[in-house]
């Protein structure tokens, strides 16, 4: 992360149990996102909201729509279909794959610079895509 950064970082989780919580490699199908304030590279807050959709397990756009009503500027997932992927950049949220772990590992790597920008395939061969 940059200095002077802040950013609002979301990561698939599997709990919502903070950045202890192990990241989910399944974005979509996630039972938490777990959101984190970076300010100048210091974790300044941290909270998890669940990824439950009334439209059904299935719903692309679904994810992108939450993270965005909470502000959400930045995705670290393991990997993503092309169509979630699209309707996050298309929100203006930046994604990065990549993340394996728990959440802290997952930010620790995407401030180190180890994750890969994604911004035009997904990374899931998942057949609903």
């Amino acid at each position: 992360m940059e200095a002077n950064n802040m950013a609002r970082i979301a990561i698939p989780s599997m709990t919502d149990t903070g950045i202890g919580s192990d990241v989910c490699v399944h974005f979509g199908s996630c039972e938490y996102f777990t959101i984190v304030d970076v300010y100048n590279g210091e974790i300044k807050g941290v909270s998890a909201v669940s990824n439950a959709s009334p439209d059904g397990e299935h719903n692309c756009a679904a994810p992108a729509e939450l993270l965005k009503v909470h502000n959400v500027n930045v995705v670290l997932v393991s990997g993503i279909g092309g169509r979630p992927l699209f309707s996050l950049v298309g929100k203006g949220i930046r994604v990065f794959g990549g993340a394996f772990g728990q959440v802290s590992d997952a930010l620790d790597d995407y401030a180190s610079g180890a994750l890969d920008e994604l911004s035009d395939r997904g990374t899931c061969n998942c057949s609903h895509h």
